[in-house]
């Protein structure tokens, strides 16, 4: 198991109950329901990254949404 590190966090009054609210009904500690709200956002933050750049390489090479069934399917046939 990876190691622990426990530090200080403050919230509003009303997130930590909702926190505690939603950890009680998902049967999670605040700390478990934290961790995967933590996990949610870099997973959501690296997708975004990938967007970004796959848009970007599009962009250069002028591929458009209609090109992307053609570019797919090409690929598969290999």
């Amino acid at each position: 198991m990876a190691q622990r590190n426990i530090f200080s966090l403050s919230v509003p009054g009303d997130m930590l109950r909702e926190m505690e609210s939603i950890a009680k009904k998902e049967k999670l500690t605040k700390s478990q329901l934290f961790r995967m709200a933590i996990n949610d956002l870099i997973g959501r933050l690296k997708w975004e990254k990938a967007v970004a750049f796959g848009r970007r390489m599009a962009r250069e090479m002028k591929i458009t949404e209609e090109d992307i069934e053609g570019i797919v399917h090409e690929f598969r046939k290999k």
